[in-house]
């Protein structure tokens, strides 16, 4: 028996025709679904500058920065490793007073070369090293009223006014 090409078989072309039918509707589901997962992000996205300026205001996240950036400059080498860890006032006040420090390297130098020249003794010449290095780095610009009213106090205010030979 020859069958006939033409003939219409029960269920040709229905797997073809629900196929198109679930994809059609899945793209209009996913479709509607991107659509408002993309207005929702533009709505958002207005809030942005508003979050970003509130998260960078907050007191933790200006520290961790500081913190992240001193590490940053160090690991470069572009400041002394004395900074890292420095709050931040005293990393960004030390980083914009580089005459200040390079006061204080160039008075500590010279005291410990005047030292040396006047002979005094070796334990002397460390006694001062020791209790002069540490304030080298770490302070505030304005700290130096601190040693300024120390050395004009009580205990120090002789030595401007002496002479050499004063016993």
């Amino acid at each position: 028996m020859i069958e006939n090409e033409k003939s219409v078989r029960l269920g040709d072309g229905v797997p073809d025709k629900v196929k198109e039918n679930i994809n059609e509707n899945m793209s209009d589901a996913l479709t509607m679904l991107s659509n408002i997962a993309f207005d929702y992000i533009k709505d958002k996205i207005k809030d942005i500058p508003k979050g970003i300026e509130k998260l960078l205001s907050s007191t933790d996240a200006q520290k961790e920065i500081v913190t992240l950036w001193s590490n940053q400059l160090c690991e470069k080498g572009l400041i002394p490793k004395g900074y890292i860890g420095l709050p931040d006032k005293l990393l960004i006040a030390n980083l914009h007073q580089t005459g200040y420090l390079d006061g204080l390297y160039a008075g500590y130098f010279l005291a410990m070369m005047a030292l040396v020249d006047n002979d005094a003794e070796k334990e002397l010449i460390i006694s001062v090293r020791d209790n002069i290095r540490p304030n080298l780095i770490g302070h505030h610009y304005n700290d130096r009223d601190e040693f300024y009213n120390r050395y004009k106090g009580e205990t120090y205010n002789w030595i401007e006014g002496a002479k050499k030979g004063d016993e």
